[in-house]
């Protein structure tokens, strides 16, 4: 058998067994694509104005809200740059609220059902968890046919290469065509066309996947860098020691719209504001001032103002994050796409959905080839 013939059949029998679980990770990818927008615009969505001339708190009104909500100090408010959108209030990843920008009322429905939702999406897209929580075996599953689904991009490369290099033969693979003589010829070409030009995003979302799916995967990247998995980032001034408690109040900080401004004219108004609630005691006030997404590091600067009202005193203070940090979040949303903003994403959906198309032709064509061999083989013993 030659080697083509081997990589043939290892890309045909690999496609079969796994088809179904790369098709299940590929629809929910694609409707997963615009989750934190969609997610985003539902919790907005919810935000009722008591009258048609009301007018959104301020910043300083809505602090106040948020800590007679539970809020204390450490915890992180996040205002968009429009003032009637919802705005958060966390104390960790998995611990918010939200507050209705005019009357300071936590929200506690807003955009819950598409959360929900895109929950249940995500379940089932990295553990096959149809009902309930995380599915072992789903995971087990879904990981096992992601690393194979890697090898079928590559042995599908391979295969694409054509046996003739001229223009002529090379675009009958490169380009979809208007007419097609039969159904397998079509088919034939949209796997080619969609498994080129889709192959080094999917190849992207697919080792990236690998590296939640596997802690061997997570260990490669850590060492990468020469570093453990674990390791503690730098200390931010949100996570200085507490003052003594028998320091005294801040005699008369300016207000945060005051301080928020000094932040506008020092580098812009970003999207979004995140501020995190000082202690009475504390002198000075750290923002984070994010003009992309919220999941592009590099577009996001950390102020630090003089609570009194003196101005910035830092900017992205502290040694940054670590290497291996960096990478590992780098990692997470290049699979998403989010890393490079709106058209990441939007190239990482079409990726997934023209996986779907992968799986569809893939399983046409190599069911065709198996029925196929099976008529040959049947033929041969009747002439026999």
């Amino acid at each position: 058998m030659k080697f083509r013939d081997i990589i043939f059949w290892t890309h045909l029998v690999a496609g079969l067994v796994t088809g179904a679980f790369v098709l299940i990770m590929s629809v929910t990818g694609v409707l997963l694509t615009y989750e934190r927008q969609m997610i985003r615009w539902a919790e907005n969505a919810a935000v009722e104005a008591p009258s048609p001339d009301s007018v959104p708190m301020g910043a300083d009104e809505l602090v106040l809200a948020a800590r007679a909500a539970g809020a204390r100090d450490g915890h992180v408010i996040t205002l968009p740059r429009n003032p009637s959108d919802a705005v958060e209030v966390s104390a960790g990843r998995r611990n918010s609220f939200l507050l209705n920008p005019y009357t300071g009322e936590v929200m506690e429905e807003a955009g819950a059902g598409t959360q929900a939702f895109f929950s249940r999406l995500m379940r089932i897209h990295r553990w096959l968890a149809f009902t309930g929580s995380r599915s072992e075996l789903g995971a087990t599953l879904n990981g096992a046919s992601n690393l194979v689904f890697a090898l079928l991009i590559l042995t599908g490369l391979y295969l694409w290469l054509p046996k003739l290099w001229k223009w002529s033969f090379i675009k009958l693979n490169l380009l979809f065509r208007r007419q097609y003589p039969t159904t397998k010829a079509k088919h034939y070409n949209w796997h080619h066309v969609a498994g080129f030009w889709f192959a080094l995003p999917l190849l992207a979302i697919v080792l990236t996947g690998a590296v939640f799916s596997y802690s061997w995967a997570n260990r490669l990247v850590y060492a990468a860098f020469g570093e453990e998995p674990g390791r503690r980032g730098p200390a931010t001034v949100s996570d200085a020691a507490a003052p003594a408690e028998t320091a005294a109040p801040l005699a008369a900080p300016a207000s945060l719209e005051t301080l928020i401004a000094q932040a506008v004219a020092h580098d812009g108004p970003g999207r979004r504001i995140a501020i995190t609630l000082p202690a009475p005691t504390d002198t000075e006030l750290e923002m984070r001032v994010d003009f992309g997404n919220g999941a592009q590091a590099d577009r996001i600067t950390t102020l630090v103002l003089a609570r009194d009202g003196s101005g910035v005193t830092a900017v992205n203070p502290g040694e940054p994050a670590s290497q291996a940090s960096q990478a590992r979040r780098f990692i997470r949303f290049l699979h998403t796409g989010e890393v490079y903003g709106f058209w990441g994403q939007t190239i990482a959906g079409l990726a997934s959905l023209f996986a779907i198309l992968l799986v569809y032709t893939g399983a046409c064509l190599g069911v065709s080839r198996l029925n196929r061999m099976i008529r040959q083989r049947a033929g041969r013993r009747a002439a026999g």
